[in-house]
């Protein structure tokens, strides 16, 4: 037992050989032992101490033995402090009456037993420490009956607070169910109404209650009723949320459309007590669903006619403009190409009649060299001559040795098979715009020193890839995203869509790939589009090349 837990034991005697021989005694009892030589130094002790059990002698000078059991009787803390006479004198039967009626609870005689004194003295501490712990046990129990008093009493005054709000609550309910547009109801468990609100009788005319039960049934269209019973019963059944569109009869006999929704209560343990939901009349939305879905189908096939027209028209434009390229290309190697030549020869023959100007003419000459080259080159790059007279690939070599000379970018090709068919002129016509178009913007953006070109036949479809070992592109590029791609990439996109294909760049890590799949034959146009194709004599608005 802890210095704390043990009892507390005040000896008084002024002989200080008593005090002593009272320790030794009670030394094996494992309690604080506290002495003091006086009545003065015990009521000192006494005030500072908790003292269960006080031992003192009668005789004693200043303050007697009983003169200080009634000083400790009269202090309220000490009221209940069991005093024990020691005494050697007063031995008479009156001297004992004296110290029981000053509050002892026990006198005894010199000489002192031992075993009784410490018999003595160990019950009494013990019902000092045992008193102890039952006024501690009374405390905590009043704490704890005024902490659950005070807690009943806010439990109390919240119950009436939740009551007068339910009150309240029902009011408004009442008000709600009887003002509500929509059909209210309730359902049990097992899935019958119990409930179903006044409008659904102001707007059927059933009888009152009349449409509990499975009676609401009666009133559904005969499409609709058993569908929606079907789907009633599979939700009891499964306790998923009920939701079903049907049509109930109206007073008239005509028929409107109803949404209706319910959601199942359930106890702690999830099984489903009862159904609540409600019954909307959705009748004007419906039709106006019904419209606008037609509208929509009606719109999209327009939206799809006006689309092919547009690619066909898109086509047509490319063609022509083709065409007008092929037309330039001629009359540049032609008309003013013929012209450089016969001046060419007029300069040289100026040079017989006078040598003095021969370094002047040479001069001349070599300008002359120069422009029937770059309009020789600018008329091939226009219209190649041999992509129609050979075929795409010759005309593919052609332009990349020229791009390899011109930009100083490697540029490798490779065909599959080797011996590659002719294609349609206008497929071959495209093909070659697109690689065009793609080695343009491999010399313009993507800083590389090498690229290669894959054109292959596979299954009835031409594969075409462009790829070079640049900087890349970033994600919204290869995403096609109408604001982030240029003209180029849409023009090479729209080519290929023409013919019914699939246009894709990529990155290849390290550069760009683009990827073209062709049919090796154009999709029939739809009737439709037919007749937005340009018929010939009509007038066209000017078209140039952009990239």
């Amino acid at each position: 037992m802890s210095a704390n837990d043990r009892a507390n034991i005040l000896m008084v005697d002024d002989q200080p050989a008593k005090l002593l021989s009272y320790e030794v005694i009670l030394d094996e009892l494992d309690l604080n032992l506290i002495k003091a030589t006086s009545g003065r130094a015990a009521l000192e002790h006494l005030l500072k101490t908790d003292i269960a059990v006080v031992l003192m002698d009668v005789s004693m000078p200043d303050i007697d033995g009983f003169q200080l059991a009634e000083m400790i009787r009269d202090h309220p803390r000490c009221q209940k402090t069991a005093i024990i006479f020691i005494s050697a004198v007063h031995m008479t039967d009156v001297d004992r009456l004296k110290g029981y009626e000053r509050g002892a609870v026990d006198y005894i005689s010199v000489p002192v037993v031992p075993e009784l004194l410490r018999a003595k003295v160990s019950v009494f501490a013990e019902l000092h420490r045992r008193a102890n712990q039952l006024e501690a046990l009374n405390r905590e129990l009043e704490q704890r009956v005024a902490e659950r008093t005070e807690e009943l009493k806010q439990r109390a005054e919240v119950l009436e607070q939740l009551n007068s709000e339910l009150a309240r609550r029902n009011q408004e309910l009442d008000a709600i169910v009887k003002t509500a547009p929509d059909i209210i109801f309730s359902r049990k468990a097992d899935g019958t109404r119990d409930y179903i609100s006044g409008r659904f009788y102001e707007f059927t005319g059933a009888p009152p209650s009349s449409a509990n039960g499975m009676g609401w049934l009666e009133y559904v269209h005969p499409d609709d009723k058993e569908r929606s019973l079907e789907q009633w019963m599979h939700c009891v059944q499964s306790g998923q949320n009920y939701e079903s569109e049907y049509r109930i009869r109206r007073r008239d006999g005509q028929y409107r459309w109803f949404r209706a929704r319910a959601l199942p209560l359930r106890d702690h343990s999830g099984n489903v007590l009862r159904w609540y939901g409600t019954c909307s009349d959705i009748h004007d939305s419906k039709l106006l669903e019904h419209s606008m879905r037609d509208s929509a189908t009606e719109l999209e096939k327009m939206v799809d006619e006006r689309t092919s027209a547009l690619r066909l028209l898109s086509g047509r434009l490319m063609t022509m403009q083709d065409d007008e390229r092929r037309r330039i290309a001629r009359e540049l190697h032609d008309g003013l190409g013929q012209e450089l030549v016969a001046m060419k020869m007029m300069v040289n023959g100026m040079l017989h009649d006078a040598p003095r100007l021969k370094s002047q003419v040479e001069e001349v000459t070599g300008m002359i060299d120069t422009a029937s080259q770059e309009i020789r080159s600018l008329s091939h790059l226009l219209h190649p001559p041999l992509l129609d007279e050979v075929g795409l690939i010759s005309a593919v070599r052609w332009y990349l040795d020229g791009l390899t000379k011109r930009s100083g970018i490697e540029t490798l090709l490779e065909v599959k098979p080797d011996d590659f068919p002719r294609l349609s002129p206008d497929l071959e016509r495209a093909i070659f715009r697109i690689i065009q178009e793609a080695l343009t913007n491999v010399f313009r953006h993507s800083g590389a020193q090498k690229s290669w070109v894959g054109v292959e036949q596979r299954e009835g479809e031409v594969i075409v890839r462009v790829r070079d070992d640049g900087k890349g592109i970033i994600r919204q590029i290869s995403e096609l995203r109408p604001d982030r791609i240029g003209v180029g990439i849409g023009g090479m996109s729209q080519r290929a869509k023409e013919f019914g294909g699939e246009f894709r760049v990529l990155n290849a890590h390290p550069g760009t790939m683009v990827e073209v799949l062709i049919p090796r034959r154009r999709p029939a146009p739809p009737p439709s589009a037919v007749s937005a194709w340009p018929r010939e004599g009509d007038s066209l608005p000017a078209v140039s090349e952009q990239r």
